[in-house]
């Protein structure tokens, strides 16, 4: 916790109007976190700076974050404000994130892991990185890669099967 402190001050001592936290609460106990979390809203407001959080907690998003984009195999695939991403996830990795994550409010639901595996990046790949896993994956999803649609307001998915454009599939 310290050292996440200590870079912290580094990082602000400039002012920058944009500071990149990657995992900066990992491997920390739930209450340092907590602290992490606390001095970096504390910050942002103090310093009027943009935070980019990178992370893979959903909770820490879901408590921290403004605006959301979710990222399979180094692409975005979804992105939207933080409530509206929680409230109606829309790309099916996004769902499968959701519904693989405890929650606290029903400790006893069981937990539903994404199948599959996260591809290597060797050899040929589908046009939807994420079709191999996915249960709603059709031909298309193999040949056409996927663009941003809206499927609400300031809420966007890359997703053949979302959107204005999928009934065609």
């Amino acid at each position: 916790g310290m050292r996440q402190r200590a870079m912290l001050a580094i990082a602000l001592s400039c002012e920058p109007d944009l500071l990149i936290a990657d995992e900066p609460t990992t491997a920390l106990d739930v209450t340092i976190q907590a602290g992490i979390l606390d001095e970096l809203r504390a910050l942002k407001d103090a310093f009027d700076t943009t935070i980019l959080l990178i992370t893979h907690n959903l909770a820490v998003v879901a408590e921290t974050c403004d605006w959301v984009n979710v990222m399979y195999a180094g692409e975005i695939v979804e992105r939207a404000p933080t409530s509206v991403l929680f409230e109606n996830p829309s790309h099916p990795y996004t769902q499968g994130l959701i519904a693989s994550t405890p929650r606290v409010d029903d400790p006893d639901a069981a937990l539903k892991p994404i199948p599959g595996s996260v591809p290597d990046g060797v050899g040929e790949q589908p046009a939807c990185k994420f079709a191999k896993r996915c249960p709603e994956a059709k031909p298309a999803c193999y040949e056409d890669p996927p663009t941003f649609r809206s499927v609400g307001t300031d809420h966007e998915v890359a997703c053949l099967r979302r959107g204005t454009e999928a009934e065609r599939l």
